[in-house]
Formats: C-alpha cells, structure tokens, sequence
C-alpha cells in the first residue's frame, strides 16, 4: 500500500513488489515515435470494475502518455469511485521528464514529479491535505510504471529490444508507491489470443519480479491489446 497517506484502489501495480538491488539496465535501441489511443475495459474474477481511456501522442521532442481512469469496488458493503488522470512526458528516447497524477472521488490526491532534475523532486500532496516532498536518485532512463496505469507497460514494451531478445532488466520507478527499483521482462514469441469475439496473434511478454508476474499480449506495432495477472484474477482487454 501507499505510504503517502492517498486514498486509491490498489490493484495489479501494487502486486509489483520490485527487487531494489542495484543492476544494470537494458538501454534503449534509439529514438522512438509512439501514437496511440484506446480504451481498457478491466475486470477482476470477470466483474468489470471500470476502464481505461488513454492517449500516447509524439510531438516533436518529446511524447506525452495521459489516461483518464475509472474503477470502482465495494468495501465495507459501500460503493467506492476512484477518477485518476495519470500525465507522463518522455523525451525522443523514452526517458521520462515529468509526471502528474491526481485522483478524484472516495477522497482526492495528487503528485507531481520533475525528473530533469538530479536528484528527482517530487511532491505528494496527501488526502489529509497535507504536502510531503521527496527526492529520488533515478537513472535518466527508468521507467515510470505507476499503479492502475495501463497505458505505461505499453512504453515497456517498446523499450524491449526485439532484436536482443531474451530477458531484459529495466530500471523502474512505481510514483504512487515512491518506490524505486527494478524490472524484468521475456518476450515468449507470438501466439493466437481471442479478443473482443475475434482471433488476433500477438506477442506475449511476461514481466516479472520476485513476488509477481503480468503477462502483457502486444501487436506488431507495439501496441498493448491485453493485461492479465494471473494471482490477482486480474484482466484488461483494449475495446479498440
């Protein structure tokens, strides 16, 4: 759970226990051009429990990865509303240069994170109101996989090196956790996935820490079409 006192609904990203060894990361293969927009439907145990509408737009020198973001769930017999607006902007080479998020509903918070900066400054502001800032030594290059954000393992898998192949070691940070570490990732070749009513074949890449696994299926052109965490009964499917 959060440290930080923000009141969220933690779903698969908090599975995400990372190995806060020092290694080295896989670096990037060059500059990338990301464009992309769709939705997420999610479930847990097949009960939808909200979605995901998310954009990745290259302009220029940087690109930008925002969502707009629902779930809800019952606690204590009470219907809980979560509304978050996750905003991450890259450079050409997928290092990350900012990050904003802020959460609407069953309590309200918000982060923000400048990563031009060394060390990283970021400040948390609480559900009690209250303003807690932090600084993070990161690498240039790490990778920013926020909880209940879909959209950024869509940026992990093009940062995977195709061409290398085998297992990968990123550096990663998880905002909402301020939790720093890192994260390995295999892409498994391609198989046949029935979406939506309709067969699609794709590749299918399993992140993995110490503690979890997320199996990540993603088309030729990068783009993410399904999430599943097996322990977690959780499951994200793109509706287009």
């Amino acid at each position: 759970m959060l440290r930080m006192g923000f009141c969220r609904l933690a779903l698969f990203g908090g599975l995400m226990a990372w190995a806060l060894a020092s290694h080295p990361g896989a670096t990037l293969a060059g500059p990338a051009a990301l464009n992309d927009q769709g939705t997420f439907e999610i479930s847990i145990a097949g009960n939808n429990i909200g979605a995901e509408r998310f954009q990745i737009i290259s302009a220029r020198d940087r690109i930008v990865a925002k969502a707009e973001i629902e779930l809800h769930t019952k606690q204590g017999g009470k219907t809980l509303a979560f509304h978050s607006f996750p905003e991450l902007v890259l450079d050409s080479q997928l290092q990350p240069l900012s990050y904003a998020w802020s959460l609407e509903g069953s309590g309200s918070s918000r982060l923000e994170i400048d990563f031009t900066t060394a060390p990283a400054k970021a400040l948390y502001h609480t559900v009690n109101g209250k303003d807690d800032h932090r600084e993070f030594l990161l690498a240039k290059d790490v990778i920013v996989l926020d909880d209940n954000v879909l959209n950024q393992y869509e940026i992990l898998v093009d940062r995977y090196d195709k061409t290398s192949r085998g297992q990968q070691i990123f550096r990663a940070f998880i905002p909402q956790e301020a939790l720093p570490g890192q994260v390995k990732i295999a892409e498994t070749g391609m198989e046949p996935v029935s979406l939506n009513g309709e067969s699609k074949s794709l590749r299918h890449l399993v992140v993995a820490t110490d503690l979890a696994r997320i199996d990540l299926w993603a088309d030729g052109q990068g783009r993410l079409w399904r999430v599943s965490v097996a322990a977690a009964r959780f499951n994200a499917v793109r509706q287009k």
